[in-house]
């Protein structure tokens, strides 16, 4: 009975939040899949790659506020992921990178209204240093108090890290920890790859300071099959911002695999040679098709022993990032959708 009063008291106070945390119907069966959204401006087309109307984010939650989604913060799927627990269907996520300042103008206020909880990665040196377009420390501050916000981890000065030496990538985050630790009060626990770009040997630096979770840059459903320190996000911008290509997204599910080949997006050997292997109970892979980003056809695949999965493409990846897409029908009319991100340096 107490429980119960101080959950009604906390509705009461915050009724944004009733949407994002009540219990509703899952419409189907509790699955290891998620989709986390990634955003960085909001209104502001004089830059379009890194931009969304509001005309198009609007759309994208009045969409998201249908009873079939279910949003929930970062936080529930780094748990869930970690713990091997399923999550409802269509679970999905939100997250912003970079604390422009039309986040806090255009975006938080929808969210807010919405009951949408957040996760933003502030990269420091260009908050601190008072850029225009950027949020300032005490807006960060202002917003962190939200209980519908998540603040993450970026870097410093949001450089290419995997184009720095191990010593040098180091420093740079730890000068980002104390920077949050001054400026927030507190250092958080998860982080997202500028550029999306991260190595085995960057994932170690995380490890050893206590970072729960890592998210890269590349079109794909999570899961916990996937790494936890590099767990995909799709990226939106106005050109692909469409509907039809939303809807997609969040009605995405992982594909369930394992043994994934190479076990470095970094390449050395191009162009590389993809592989996975697909659980035995999925249906349909003859209808799989692999999407490499650099190239206008899909590729070659081969499988061996049924569900073993094998990717040839001849044209190798161009100098910096490149992306795999994976797709195929699923159940429920949803696809199945598993990505792999490429660097090469």
């Amino acid at each position: 009975m107490v429980k119960l009063i101080i959950c009604s008291l906390f509705l009461l106070l915050f009724p944004g939040i009733s949407h994002a945390f009540a219990e509703t119907p899952q419409s189907g069966p509790a699955e290891d899949s998620a989709v986390i959204l990634m955003y960085h401006r909001f209104g502001n087309s004089k830059y379009p790659t890194t931009n969304v109307t509001l005309e198009q984010f609007d759309a994208q939650i009045a969409e998201l506020k249908k009873q079939q989604y279910h949003i929930v913060p970062l936080d529930r799927i780094i748990t869930a992921f970690r713990n091997g627990t399923k999550l409802p269907p269509r679970s999905i996520a939100i997250s912003i990178d970079d604390a422009y300042l039309s986040i806090l103008d255009n975006a938080w206020p929808r969210l807010k209204a919405a009951g949408f909880p957040f996760t933003l990665f502030v990269a420091t040196e260009p908050v601190s240093k008072n850029i225009p377009g950027y949020m300032s420390w005490q807006q960060i501050r202002a917003l962190a108090k939200d209980p519908l916000v998540t603040i993450g981890r970026h870097s410093k000065n949001h450089g290419h890290l995997i184009y720095m030496s191990a010593e040098k990538a180091a420093k740079d985050i730890d000068a980002a920890t104390e920077i949050y630790r001054r400026e927030l009060g507190f250092v958080p626990d998860i982080f997202a790859w500028p550029f999306g770009e991260y190595s085995p040997a960057l994932e170690k630096i995380l490890k050893k300071k206590n970072i729960r979770a890592a998210f890269g840059q590349y079109s794909s459903a999570a899961s916990s099959r996937r790494d936890i320190y590099a767990l995909p996000r799709f990226a939106f911008n106005e050109k692909y911002a469409k509907m039809s290509r939303f809807r997609l997204i969040i009605n995405a599910r992982a594909l369930p695999v394992h043994d994934i080949l190479p076990l470095s997006p970094v390449i050395d050997h191009n162009p590389p040679q993809p592989g996975f292997t697909v659980d035995k109970d999925v249906r349909g892979l003859s209808a799989l098709a692999c999407y490499p980003s650099h190239m206008t056809k899909a590729a070659d695949i081969s499988r061996i022993g049924g569900n073993r999965v094998e990717v040839r493409f001849d044209t190798p990846l161009p100098q910096g990032r490149s992306r795999l897409n994976c797709t195929m029908p699923g159940p429920d009319r949803r696809w199945y959708w598993f990505g792999m991100p490429f660097f090469v340096k």
